[in-house]
């Protein structure tokens, strides 16, 4: 969780002084989300949160198995958005990141 916060506040330095930059690549969404829950897990366990990963429709998986972006962006904003998300959950609650593809994502994604 350490290096986490120090890389936080390394790129913000960068975003300031303009040296920020990206580095987009193809890879798998499930496969980002699943490694975030798993980095805060022992943040989820301290106050028995329960704390889930759920791909709505297991036929749309092919989907999301190629998302271009910055891979390390999307952790790092996953990170950062579950472990506030298990900073204001009261203790033994509930945290689900919920995966679903909208019929109107779907033709477009279809279409690429």
């Amino acid at each position: 969780m350490m290096e986490n916060l120090i890389n936080d506040l390394l790129d913000l330095a960068k975003v300031a002084s303009s040296n920020f930059t990206t580095f987009n690549e193809y890879f798998s969404l499930p496969e980002i989300v699943y490694g975030a829950l798993e980095i805060v897990s022992s943040q989820a366990a301290l106050k028995k949160i329960n704390l889930t990963g759920v791909i709505a429709h297991s036929s749309q998986l092919c989907l999301i198995q190629k998302i271009y972006g910055d891979k390390r962006r999307y952790l790092q904003f996953l990170i950062n958005f579950l472990s506030n998300s298990l900073t204001f959950t009261r203790e033994k609650g509930q945290v689900t990141v919920y995966i679903e593809i909208l019929e109107h994502q779907e033709k477009v994604v279809n279409s690429i």
